[in-house]
C-alpha cells in the first residue's frame, strides 16, 4: 500500500539531505576498521554534538540523484494522488473510528484519546542474533549525541534497523544516550527495576549492559550516532517500511502518561500534555492542524536547498511558512475554520508573527502554553493532528511525519513546490 511505502519517504529525505555529510567511504566499513579501537568511555568514537539538526561541509558538491531519491519523488506523487481523493478533512475525522475498527485490529486503539492504528501484534517477534551462535554485539554507549531530539530518535530507529539487517544483537549501555532519551517519552521506569528492564529489553529487542565486564563475552561493535544517522538499510523498501512502522508503533504503545520516572529518577511528563492543555475535555474530538516552524540556526536554507535538489520541493517555503503557503494547504481541506497550532523552537519569531498578522489565519493560530511546551508534548500534538505541515530539513518534522504514517495518519505536508503557473502542489 502507498501509505506503508511512504513511511520510508521521510527516512529517504533525511538521507538525501545528509548526503552533504557523507564521505566517499562507507561509514560502516570505517566502523569495522575501527572496531578494535573501542574503549570503555567511547572517547575514540570522536562524537561531536551539533547545536543544530545537522552540520554542513560547505564546499562539498551535491551528488547526483540516487535511485532512493528517485523513489522518494515517485512516492511523493502517489501520496498527492491519495490526498486528492480525500479533501473534506472534517468529515474524514468523523470517520476515523470506522477506519480504525475496520483496519484488522482486534479492538480500536487510541493515543491521548485520539484514534491511531497501533497495528496487530508484532510480526518481528524473533530478536536479532537470537537464532545464531554469534557473540557479536552492536553497542550504543556514551552520552554524546549528534544533533538534537529529532536526530537522536532517527539514530535509535536506525540502530534497531542495523541490528535487524545484520541479525546481530543490539546492546545499550545503562545510562547511555539511548536510555536517557527513550524513558522521557516512552517506557518510563515503573515498579520493580528488574521487571522494568525485562520489559524494556523485550519490547525493543535489546540487551541492557550495566558494567563493562559484561562485554568480555561479546565481540563488541561500537557505533557512533553520526554513523547511525547516515545508515542506509540494505532491505527492500517494503521490508524497511514494515520494520520501521512496527518499531514506531511499539514506542507509541508504551507512551508516557506522567507516571513513572526517567533513568535518573526524575518524574516523567505526559506525552498528551500539549493536547490536553489546548483542548481539555474536547481533546478526543478536536479538529486541528499543526505547523512546525524550525529555523535550523544558520544552516537551514542550505539544508533545505539540498533537500530541494533531490525532491523538487521549494527551497525556502518550509522554513518561512508564509500565510499564502499555509493557506494553499489548509483552505481546500476546510481547515481554516479550525485551530492551527504552532510548535516551534522560537528561533523564527518573524514567521510566527506573519501568521498571527494574517487576517484569515491569525485568528485561528494557537500557541502551546509555556508550561505545557516540551519536545514530547509538541511531538504528540503533531503526530495526532488532523493535518501536519513540517520542514523536510528538520529531523524532528521527519520523525513526526514518519510516526504519522506508521499510525495511519494522512495529510502530512513536507514537500511542496510551485508549478509553472505558480500554484503550490505536493
Amino acid at each position: 500500500m502507498v501509505p506503508s511505502k511512504c513511511l520510508a519517504l521521510i527516512a529517504i529525505a533525511v538521507l538525501a539531505l545528509n548526503s552533504l555529510l557523507q564521505l566517499n567511504t562507507d561509514p560502516y566499513l570505517q566502523r569495522q576498521q575501527q572496531q578494535q579501537q573501542y574503549t570503555e568511555d567511547n572517547e575514540s568514537n570522536n562524537l561531536r554534538a551539533s547545536s543544530g539538526d545537522y552540520e554542513l561541509e560547505q564546499e562539498q558538491p551535491l551528488p547526483e540523484e540516487t535511485s532512493e531519491q528517485l523513489t522518494l519523488r515517485i512516492l511523493n506523487r502517489r501520496d498527492k494522488e491519495r490526498r486528492m481523493e480525500d479533501t473534506n478533512l472534517p468529515y474524514t475525522n468523523n470517520q476515523n473510528q470506522q477506519i480504525i475498527s475496520s483496519s484488522g485490529m482486534n479492538e480500536p486503539s487510541y493515543i491521548c484519546n485520539r484514534p491511531a492504528d497501533l497495528g496487530a501484534p508484532a510480526q518481528h517477534a524473533t530478536c536479532p542474533g537470537s537464532t545464531t551462535n554469534s557473540n557479536k554485539l552492536i553497542l550504543l554507549d556514551g552520552t554524546d549525541t549528534y544533533g538534537r531530539t529529532g536526530n537522536n530518535l532517527m539514530e535509535f530507529l536506525h540502530a534497531l534497523q542495523y541490528s535487524r539487517d545484520n541479525d546481530i544483537q543490539l546492546g545499550v549501555k545503562y545510562g547511555s544516550w539511548a536510555m536517557r532519551l527513550l524513558p522521557r517519552m516512552w517506557l518510563s521506569v515503573t515498579g520493580d527495576q528488574s521487571q522494568w528492564e525485562e520489559q524494556f529489553e523485550k519490547e525493543l529487542c535489546i540487551k541492557i549492559i550495566h558494567k563493562t565486564v559484561e562485554l568480555r563475552e561479546y565481540d563488541v561493535i561500537p557505533i557512533d550516532t553520526k554513523s547511525l544517522l547516515l545508515y542506509k538499510s540494505n532491505q527492500s523498501l517494503g521490508e524497511y517500511a514494515s520494520f520501521q512502522q512496527q518499531a514506531i508503533r511499539t514506542l507509541f504503545q508504551n507512551y508516557n502518561t506522567g507516571e513513572g520516572t526517567t533513568l535518573a529518577g526524575y518524574g516523567t511528563r505526559n506525552m498528551c500534555e500539549g493536547i490536553d492543555a489546548l483542548f481539555g475535555k474536547d481533546s478526543a474530538s478536536a479538529i486541528y492542524s499543526v505547523i512546525h516552524i524550525r529555523q535550523l540556526e544558520k544552516v537551514g536554507y542550505a539544508i533545505l536547498a539540498a533537500v530541494s535538489k533531490h525532491t523538487g520541493c521549494d527551497p525556502r517555503a518550509a522554513i518561512e511558512m508564509r500565510p499564502d503557503y499555509i493557506r494553499t494547504i489548509l483552505k481546500p481541506l476546510g481547515m481554516l475554520n479550525h485551530p492551527i497550532v504552532v510548535i516551534s523552537d522560537n528561533q523564527n519569531i518573524e514567521a510566527i508573527q506573519r501568521l498571527l498578522d494574517d487576517p484569515e489565519i491569525g485568528p485561528r493560530i494557537v500557541l502551546v502554553p509555556e508550561e505545557a511546551a516540551w519536545s514530547g508534548g509538541d511531538m504528540t500534538l503533531g503526530v495526532m493532528s488532523n493535518v501536519f505541515i513540517g520542514n523536510p530539513a528538520s529531523s524532528f518534522s521527519g520523525f513526526v511525519a514518519k510516526s504519522r504514517l506508521a499510525l495511519g495518519k494522512g495529510h502530512t505536508y513536507l514537500f511542496r513546490a510551485r508549478d509553472n503557473e505558480g500554484k503550490w502542489s505536493t
